[in-house]
């Protein structure tokens, strides 16, 4: 259910709430390697997060991404990160492809995928980074979000 950019999005915003301490901005090729992701790929995921205000990028020496100032760990829900480019509409959609399908015109699933993404979208909106921080700080030898513990 969650897109591959999102998943990237994602633990490099767990990666950055994690380095939130020492204030610094990390590069993307340098959290790519540490995250296990194209470096592209992921300097580009980013950008809408930019423009979102939930990091902050910085160009030049000692620049790179970061939390934004103003945005704690606990202010930034999996929703908003997913949602940065807008594509969770599309989760509304039929799962049987009707065109129209709504409580009046509703396909065999639409009460199951009706109040399943409710529930995935509630779930989304109602765990932040900090959830995702304090799952990494309890149990290390998840090694989430680096798929490797860095040495």
């Amino acid at each position: 259910m969650i897109s591959r950019s999102s998943e990237y999005a994602i633990r490099a915003l767990t990666f950055l709430s994690l380095q939130e301490a020492d204030g610094g901005y990390y590069l993307a090729r340098d959290m790519a390697d540490r995250l296990g992701v194209p470096a592209p790929f992921l300097a580009k995921i980013l950008q809408p997060l930019v423009a979102r205000g939930l990091i902050r990028s910085q160009r030049g020496r000692s620049g790179g991404f970061r939390l934004a100032e103003d945005k704690a760990p606990s202010d930034i829900s999996l929703y908003d990160i997913v949602n940065a480019d807008g594509h969770l509409g599309k989760i509304r959609k039929c799962l049987l492809g009707q065109a129209e399908c709504s409580d009046e015109r509703a396909c065999p699933l639409h009460q199951y995928w009706k109040r399943t993404s409710d529930e995935y979208l509630a779930l989304l909106a109602s765990t932040t980074l900090r959830d995702l921080a304090h799952f990494c700080t309890v149990k290390p030898e998840s090694a989430y979000p680096c798929p490797t513990p860095s040495t």
